[in-house]
């Protein structure tokens, strides 16, 4: 099995990008190297994922289910709702942010890694991400 490469860069002003987010991935990187200073918009499209057979769209659900009301304390990033679409400042988790269906976001350093690129995922237990199924596909326009 071979690696596929991955090219990240950054985005001019008025460019954009897609990806396809599978609920049952960590982290999906977006190819987009994060400008400080620059403003993004993130755009979910219509599409449905579902954490085990509970459906839901990019902005997550408005309750938690009673289990997952249990396991509130392993939910990856708490600002969030259960199965809403997330960023990542890199890989670390040292600043996540919720971005359900649509976000205007400016980048202003935050996360302190040296890996500035985009990555994002369903919001989910960090543990439970082997019952996750579908995917929702993503659009990252840098507006200035």
């Amino acid at each position: 099995m071979s690696a596929r490469k991955h090219h990240a860069a950054q985005l001019a002003i008025g460019q954009s990008t897609s990806v396809c987010v599978p609920s049952a991935s960590r982290y999906v990187p977006t190819g987009v190297v994060l400008k400080r200073g620059a403003k993004y918009v993130i755009v979910a499209d219509k599409s449905h994922w579902q954490d085990w057979k509970l459906d839901t769209d990019a902005d997550g659900r408005d309750r938690p289910t009673f289990v997952q009301s249990m396991v509130s304390w392993a939910l990856r990033c708490e600002s969030g709702r259960w199965f809403q679409l997330i960023g990542s400042v890199g890989r670390s988790g040292e600043h996540l942010f919720p971005v359900g269906k649509h976000l205007q976001w400016t980048y202003e350093g935050q996360g302190g890694s040296r890996d500035e690129e985009l990555h994002l995922f369903a919001n989910d237990a960090w543990f439970a991400y082997w019952n996750n199924r579908g995917e929702i596909n993503v659009t990252i326009t840098r507006v200035a």
